[in-house]
């Protein structure tokens, strides 16, 4: 992890033993004698004790041996609460040997003690061992109670809760300052609150200048999981708390809820490194208290959340229920300015959650800061909600800041539908230097709803969807890019320390340029090879070949397999590649997760094609080449191939496929190697923005998908939908001697109208009752609608619950009304997301491009929002509290929208239309 920076909340918490010396020196206690609590030993102890020595920067008046000088028992029998009770005393230092030590009753120690330690003396924390009655005859158990003193140490042990359904044992120390809490680790499961407090660590600073460090603690032996409330924290910093508490390089994982909380505390926490993984509730869970001089800070952490993968201390039956990776929460305080810095946040797995970095309407905490974060969200998890603040308590800034934030994944959706959701009165929200790169499915960059004076710039948005959409917002772009991928974050899981106690196995997304130490680099290499090209996301592939395989050099790490002529593997950086040599053929390969670039031989291939590549590759070089998508010689050249068919890309990887009646050629010099003809089909690639592919066909276009991605779609010059493409030439090769009196004029705005479009409504888990209408007619689509589901000629009524679920209707015409009787689900028109309430609105504003651009200005006096289904708006359009300003060249924007047209400039050859339905 990244070192921090000398300074006030950038200063450096790699050196707590300095800071602990400081305020020892500060102080004075160096200058305490012998004598201060003497009378806490018997003469005999005191005696047998050695004189003052220094250890960990703290000048302790005696130093004595557990169970040498005061006759605990190492081997977990006799109870040491006596003993420990007696010994207690300021200047202090208990060593203990390696054992297990029983403790029966809590230590409740509140005599204002300066510098007492407790602390093993093995090699492992895990030598010594603190152990507890089974059960803890039915009640809560702590071990240790300390509610005042200073300078208290507590290093190099464990606490064993054992692995039954009902032991715990926790401590609650409170320092005024120079507190220190290091290697040390509970073992053991933990229960749920029906058997133990509401954490295991319950640490507070009860001066406003104290620092108190927690440095290298551990939990990571698993808990129940009984979902929020029921479930145990890790550490709390509570209320009384009003200094700084610092947790460095701790490792929390799998608890039954929060890893860390600090959300009502007046102090401050400060989190540097560490791991935090599969937590119930939340990962980390942090405000930025209300400190005269200091706010918290999160440095250097990571986060993992891969709820189907519970580590090997999970039981069966274990789930989590509702975990997030960071919330910013003040519990209603109105506390402000917490920065989060140089963490990495990897979301694989979740079941519901409020999101990868949340901050919600109830948790009244005001602006943030995320810098240099990378998030990677491969879930349909919310990547970053910062809800609606309350700007009577909030303090101010109530802004969100993201700066240098990477985001990536694989995710198709996101509740908000935007990556990246600032809600109302975020006023002074501000996203620059940042990625977001979400190409799958249909997800926005930026959403921000009702905030003034935002700003997103220099930023690169290269999302499914559109870069940004605003909400009676006031927000300035700038340089705002969408053709990049971006950084991933590295799952390092970890955290230092004592490595006989390291557990975790190597995380799949740990950086591909490891060297394997395995690999035979003296091997002959066979006469084929297939490479694996990282593109930046998460991606797991799978292939077999008939006859033999090996890896290539170096570049197969230890999570990658080779059994026989099968090869599994991971590969996740952007340029990082794995490579096999193989003899024979490729007979399968499939990725079960994620996506990379395939070269066989060379050549870049696609997954559905690389089982072609080496196929009778070493045959007559006379064999029939006409499948080669570069060969247009065959072509009939009696063949009319009078219709074209474009694919422009929009910066999404995209793969595309299609079929045509009669006949297929490339045009020109368009279509790249990895894409192929064959026959009257095509499948290829396209992605970079405003590039294309473009083909000549004859007869028409009988089916056509995206198998991946999406890209802007032209038949003969005229732009299409994917649900509409093949109606694009339907009847076109007929006789042209056909009635001219057909009608001609009518609108090209019409054209989506009149021919087949899609409704789809999918799920998001609420249930959720909808209406539906139509101008024209209305179909249900495959078997998606069920038997409580009512439709008739041109109308719907249906229910939908299930998160992802879709009701699926084909219609002409337009959709007249479209309104949620009970709950909400997300609206699709011919596959582009839409805001349902669009339908509601009664007028029309079409702006119809003739080649030439045309810029436009709308402002109305009611609400204004695009029409996808006449004509689809450019993420560079904007749509913001009844204003709307764009440009138009060759296709057609539309808006719905409610009252009069307050401001309308053209500038350009464009042809407007409207209609004012409702006075």
């Amino acid at each position: 992890m990244v070192r921090l920076t000398d300074g006030d909340d950038d200063e450096s918490a790699a050196d707590s033993d300095s800071i602990l010396e400081s305020q020892l020196n500060r102080r004075n206690y160096l200058k305490l004698g012998a004598m201060a609590a003497s009378t806490a030993l018997s003469a005999g102890v005191a005696s047998a004790a050695s004189g003052p020595e220094e250890r960990f920067g703290i000048q302790w008046d005696r130093v004595v041996n557990a169970v040498d000088d005061l006759g605990m028992d190492p081997n977990g029998n006799e109870p040491i609460d006596d003993q420990l009770d007696a010994a207690y005393g300021s200047g202090t230092l208990i060593e203990f040997p390696p054992g297990e030590y029983l403790a029966t009753e809590t230590q409740y120690w509140n005599d204002d003690v300066s510098r007492f330690g407790m602390v093993g003396t093995g090699s492992s924390h895990k030598d010594v061992q603190f152990v507890f009655p089974s059960g803890n005859n039915g009640e809560k158990y702590r071990f240790l109670e300390i509610t005042s003193g200073d300078h208290h140490v507590l290093k190099n042990f464990s606490i064993q809760q054992t692995d039954d359904d009902t032991t715990t044992a926790d401590i609650w120390m409170i320092n005024d300052d120079g507190g220190l809490i290091e290697d040390v680790e509970w073992l053991g499961r933990t229960p749920t609150d029906n058997d133990a407090r509401r954490q295991l660590l319950a640490y507070d600073c009860s001066s406003v200048d104290g620092v108190n460090v927690a440095r290298r603690v551990y939990m990571r032996e698993g808990a129940e999981l009984p979902g929020y409330p029921d479930g145990v924290a890790g550490i709390r910093v509570q209320g009384g708390s009003v200094g700084e508490i610092r947790l460095v390089d701790c490792h929390i994982e799998q608890r039954g809820s929060s890893s860390f909380r600090a959300t009502h505390t007046r102090g401050v926490l400060r989190v540097e490194g560490g791991l935090f993984k599969n937590n119930d509730n939340t990962n980390m869970r942090i405000s930025a208290g209300d400190h005269p001089e200091k706010t918290s800070w999160i440095k250097g952490a990571t986060v993992i959340m891969d709820a189907d993968n519970l580590n090997e201390h999970a039981r069966d039956g274990d789930s989590l229920d509702s975990p997030e990776g960071l919330r910013i929460d003040s519990t209603g305080n109105g506390y402000a300015g917490v920065l989060i810095e140089d963490c990495d946040f990897i979301f694989k797995s979740c079941p519901t959650s409020r999101g990868i970095v949340s901050s919600p309407t109830w948790a009244g905490h005001g602006g943030f800061t995320l810098r240099n974060c990378r998030i990677q969200n491969d879930t349909s998890v919310q990547t970053i909600h910062a809800d609606s603040v309350d700007t009577d308590t909030a303090d101010k800034p109530w802004g969100v800041n993201l700066e240098n934030v990477s985001i990536t994944g694989s995710t198709r959706s996101q509740p908000a539908g935007a990556a990246v959701c600032i809600d109302n009165d975020r006023n002074g929200s501000t996203v620059q230097n940042s990625c977001i790169h979400f190409p799958n499915g249909d997800v926005d960059g930026v959403l921000v709803n009702d905030a003034t004076n935002c700003e997103i710039l220099d930023s690169n948005i290269n999302v499914s969807g559109q870069a940004t959409v605003f909400s009676g917002s006031d927000v300035d772009t700038s340089n705002i890019t969408s053709s990049d991928s971006c950084p991933l974050p590295s799952a390092d899981d970890s955290t230092g320390g004592d490595s006989s106690s390291t557990d975790d196995s190597t995380d799949s997304t740990t950086d591909d340029s490891t060297t394997d130490s395995t690999d035979d680099s003296t091997t002959e290499p066979l006469p084929n090879e297939i490479r694996l090209v990282g593109t930046g996301t998460t991606t797991q592939y799978e292939f077999t070949v008939t006859d033999s395989l090996q890896a290539s050099g170096d570049t197969i790490e230890e999570w990658d397999d080779i059994s026989s002529g099968t090869a599994t593997g991971w590969i996740t950086t952007e340029g990082v590649e794995d490579a096999y040599t193989f003899s024979g053929d490729v007979d399968s390969f499939s990725f079960l997760e994620g996506e990379s670039e395939i070269y066989v031989n060379g050549e870049q291939v696609t997954e559905s094609t690389v089982t072609d590549a080496t196929t009778d590759s070493s045959t007559d070089s006379s064999t029939d080449g006409s499948t080669d998508s570069t060969d247009d010689s065959t072509t009939d050249s009696t063949t009319d191939l009078s219709h074209e068919l474009r694919l422009v890309g929009t910066g999404t990887q995209t793969n595309y496929e299609f079929t045509v009646s009669d006949a297929l050629e490339a045009s020109g010099d368009t279509v790249e190697t990895w894409d192929t003809i064959d026959g009257t089909s095509a499948s290829g690639w396209i992605t970079t923005e405003g590039v294309e592919d473009t083909f000549n066909f004859a007869g028409s276009v009988t089916s056509f998908g995206f198998v991946e991605g999406e890209a802007e779609i032209y038949v003969d010059g005229e732009q299409v939908t994917e649900s509409t493409v093949t109606d694009a030439t339907t009847d076109s090769s007929t006789d042209g001697s056909t009635d001219s009196s057909t009608d001609d004029s009518t609108d090209s705005t019409d054209d989506s109208t009149d021919s087949q479009n899609e409704l789809r409504l999918v799920g998001t888990g609420v249930e959720t009752q909808y209406e539906v209408s139509v101008s024209g007619t209305l179909e249900a689509s495959g078997d998606t609608i069920e038997e409580w589901d009512d439709v008739s000629e041109s109308s719907a009524t249906g229910w939908v619950t299930t998160e992802g679920v879709d009701d699926t209707y084909t219609f002409t015409g337009t959709i007249t009304s479209l309104s949620f009787l009970q709950g909400e689900a997300e609206v699709y028109v011919n596959g582009t997301r839409v805001d349902p309430s669009v339908f509601s609105l009664p007028n029309t504003l079409v702006v119809e491009g003739d080649g030439t651009e045309t810029t436009y200005d709308f402002m109305v006096s009611g609400d204004i929002l695009n029409d996808p289904l006449v004509g689809a708006i450019e993420s560079d359009d904007s749509v913001t509290s009844g204003k709307v300003k764009g440009s138009v060249t060759d296709g057609v924007d539309a808006f719905r929208f409610s009252g009069d047209i307050r401001k309308m400039n053209l500038t350009g050859d464009a042809a407007l239309t409207f209609e004012d339905n409702d006075g």
